[in-house]
This record gives C-alpha cells, structure tokens and sequence, in this order.
C-alpha cells in the first residue's frame, strides 16, 4: 500500500466527524496524526519522502496549536502530503464546521512548549518508575540472599 491519508469515524460525535491520519498500510495502528497533543505517532512508522518529514517537523510552529476548527487532523494530513492544508470536513459539510467551531471554544489544547512539558514530566514518571521497579527488585534479591543464608546455616547447624 502506498503512503496516503486515511480516517476513522469518531465514535463521540456519532461518526459525523473523522480522525484523519497518514498512513503506509491503511491502518490507524501504524500512523502519523495531529490532535490535541500535537504530533501524534502510533506504531511502527509511516514510510514519507525527506519533504513530507520536514512538512512535518515544520507544522507546529507554522500553524500553532491543535485547534478542531482552523487546525484540525485532516488539514495536517493534506499540508504534510500535499504541502497544502485542506479540510473537507470544514469547507464542504455545514453541520460538521458548526460541530467543530462550537467544539474549538471548549477544547483543551496543548501548545508545542506545554506539549515539550508534558513529555519532560511523563519521562520523569518513567525514569522514576523504572528507579523504583528496580530498586524494590534489589530489596527482593537482598531478602532472597538472606532468606539463603539463614537457610544454610541453619542445615550447617551453625544457629
């Protein structure tokens, strides 16, 4: 399958509305979209030409934040394989523009810096998980090897 631009229904807007993502095999599980986090990559990857990944790195500071209205999913889909940012769903159905502008006035976003913020904070999570994961492992070992040695010296006969 080549690489294009595919969408899902939106299940909390009764499928009026669609998630579009770019993807090289058609499925959503390997893919590159744009929400409220920004950027957002799932799976393995999406095959694009050196124009298209720049499109990509380019499009925050270009265009801003997430926004359901004037920056949507499927805008970020056409600008990063066409160069030109395009929504259907805004210009040509009335009832989703209406939908997607009433949305955007409640919508929390995250901005690129608070984004960057967000992924500092969730890596210190992580770091400070897997510090505790392995320290509480050690603490296990440590209660093995004790447990060990009070086991042998009591069959030595040495208590």
């Amino acid at each position: 399958m080549a690489t294009s631009i595919y969408y899902i229904p939106i299940e909390e807007s009764l499928g009026i509305a669609k998630h579009y993502f770019i993807s090289s095999d058609g499925t959503f599980k390997n893919s590159i979209g744009w929400g409220p986090n920004g950027v957002e990559y799932k799976g393995k990857g999406v095959e694009l030409t050196p124009e298209q990944e720049q499109r990509i790195l380019d499009y925050p500071q270009l265009f801003g934040e997430y926004n359901i209205h004037r920056n949507n999913c499927e805008m970020f889909a056409w600008y990063v394989i066409t160069g030109q940012r395009y929504s259907g769903q805004i210009k040509d159905k009335i009832h989703t523009a209406i939908g997607a502008l009433t949305v955007s006035f409640v919508q929390p976003v995250l901005t690129v810096r608070s984004y960057e913020s967000y992924q500092l904070k969730h890596a210190i999570i992580n770091k400070l998980n897997e510090d505790l994961e392995s320290t509480r492992k050690e603490k296990l070992k440590q209660q093995q090897k004790e447990r060990d040695e009070f086991w042998r010296k009591r069959d030595a006969g040495e208590l």
